[in-house]
């Protein structure tokens, strides 16, 4: 069995760092990212940060 598992590296220009989004959703977007060494998670609008990159990750799992 094959799967796909996408990671979206953002930019979150009022925060000026980068991340990663957790759950991708129509409007609104659970983005995660470290500021100053805190870990934040935040429910974000999808207009409020930029898709820099797309790392797909492609799991295939055997059968015996």
């Amino acid at each position: 069995m094959e799967y796909y598992d996408t990671i979206y590296v953002v930019f979150i220009p009022l925060e000026q760092v980068h991340g990663i989004v957790d759950q991708l959703g129509a409007f609104a977007s659970i983005v995660r990212y470290t500021k100053e060494g805190i870990e934040c998670e935040m429910l974000m609008d999808n207009n409020d940060f930029i898709v820099m990159d797309e790392i797909t990750h492609i799991h295939v799992e055997e059968t015996i």
